[in-house]
């Protein structure tokens, strides 16, 4: 997450599944997440790494702001400290108010 003062910070790091993936993200502030997407490819296990930026229409003008410029170094900088490539990137405005919000992308 992103702080006041603009500095990153690790907001977690929990191990789950793609089930469980979406109760951990935020449904209120604009989110960076890391995902490793362990599954099976023509009896083959693959493990890439997923980004995922998340933005909740309720979220801070500013905040939305700041999350998306900040976007490409995150990426950077996380990629080259943890030693992974990240495989593909995904960005989703989160519904606020619609009780389906989750499960969708606006």
């Amino acid at each position: 997450r992103i702080a006041a003062d603009e500095s990153i910070a690790l907001a977690g790091s929990e191990e789950t599944d793609v089930q469980g993936l979406a109760s951990r993200i935020s449904d209120t502030e604009p989110r960076y997440s890391f995902f490793r997407y362990t599954h099976a490819v023509d009896g083959k296990e693959e493990s890439p790494i997923v980004f995922i930026y998340t933005c909740p229409t309720g979220s801070k003008v500013k905040e939305r702001m700041v999350y998306a410029s900040f976007r490409r170094f995150v990426i950077g900088a996380a990629s080259q400290a943890g030693g992974f490539e990240v495989a593909k990137k995904v960005s989703m405005a989160l519904c606020t108010g619609d009780e389906s919000f989750r499960e969708r992308q606006c």
